[in-house]
């Protein structure tokens, strides 16, 4: 009996080599879009870029930026600009322009010496396209770190007609800065953790990283991936993030095309500012056992036909071993 079930926990310990020694022949760079810090754009409008960093800006000094909207669609399209507070919610980054900080104060210091209202020609057709200023003037008295504001496009619908609601859409360009004065760079990872076993096809790792200082700073996630069996890389992927001061971020950095099964090494390195001002890099490696559920039953159930088939022979031999002897003739 032992040596059947030695078998199937064999064949499958084969199955599982060779799964991860065939997926090691891919490799995968691709970066991820920042979802939530970098918007796409809505409707036929697209603004560019759609996020922009300023160096360091002096208290008392103004500051004027030149960007450009694009009319892609095949109707005109009017919209007007606006300045708001940007920030997030949690440790997820759900993007809000309504909570006024004294981190979004430089929503307030934003002029459009161009104006605030243009109406886009159709693509390919000249007025499809205009440029627009927007100006920032700091106060003195501004405190140093991270101001972070949105430049919102707020698009119009044509006119519905009386009665009707006049439907409006807007996109965003995102604004980050850092006022001289008393900037700190500080952060620390919080946790952060490389999930052992899936059922599905996908390696999952999740990290927290909380920002104390008044500034923000990049972190960058690295997720490597190579076969328990073999030397080979089977994914690779870096992506970059930008941590707001004064919040925590939680990130999660997944292997979504992984196989259906397989033993890998799998190693998670974050790059960040740590609470000391240094940039830092911290690597954790895991094990990871991808296994689908169906195969697991399977096995279970071989295994169980096996004890049952055994208990039954058993039994079978105990019996004919109690009978008289002139009953076996």
């Amino acid at each position: 009996m032992k040596q059947k079930i030695l078998l199937v926990f064999l064949t499958l310990f084969g199955i599982v080599a060779f799964g991860g020694a065939h997926q090691a022949a891919g490799v995968s760079t691709e970066n991820q879009p920042d979802e939530d810090l970098t918007y796409s754009g809505h409707g036929y409008l697209l603004i560019s870029p759609n996020q922009f960093r300023y160096g360091i800006l002096e208290p008392g000094s103004n500051y004027t930026e030149t960007f450009m909207a694009y009319n892609v669609g095949d109707q005109p399209i009017s919209f007007n600009l606006s300045a708001e507070p940007f920030w997030v919610k949690d440790g997820t980054y759900e993007a809000t322009y309504s909570e006024a900080t004294n981190r979004t104060k430089i929503s307030t210091w934003i002029t459009f010496p161009g104006g605030t209202k243009y109406t886009l020609a159709p693509r390919d057709q000249d007025g499809d396209r205009a440029e627009f200023t927007v100006r920032i003037k700091v106060p003195s008295d501004a405190i140093g770190g991270g101001q972070y504001a949105a430049v919102m496009a707020n698009i119009e619908s044509a006119d519905p007609g009386p009665g009707s609601f006049h439907a409006q859409s807007r996109i965003a360009l995102f604004l980050y800065s850092t006022i001289d004065g008393d900037i700190i760079y500080s952060g620390k990872i919080i946790n952060r953790g490389i999930s052992g076993f899936s059922f599905n096809s996908i390696v999952k790792t999740s990290s927290t990283i909380e920002n104390t200082g008044n500034a923000d700073f990049e972190a960058h996630y690295r997720l490597l991936v190579e076969p328990f069996f073999g030397n080979k890389v089977a994914y690779d992927n870096t992506e970059t993030k930008i941590i707001l001061p004064e919040t925590k971020r939680i990130f999660e950095q997944n292997w979504d095309g992984a196989p259906t099964l397989g033993i890998f090494n799998a190693t998670q390195e974050i790059t960040y500012v740590n609470e000391n001002g240094e940039q830092v890099t911290d690597s954790f490696k895991h094990v990871v056992i991808i296994c689908p559920l169906w195969l697991i039953l399977i096995v279970i159930a071989i295994i169980t036909s096996i004890v049952v088939a055994n208990i039954a022979q058993r039994k079978k031999r105990k019996i004919n071993h109690k009978k008289p002897s002139w009953d076996q003739e």
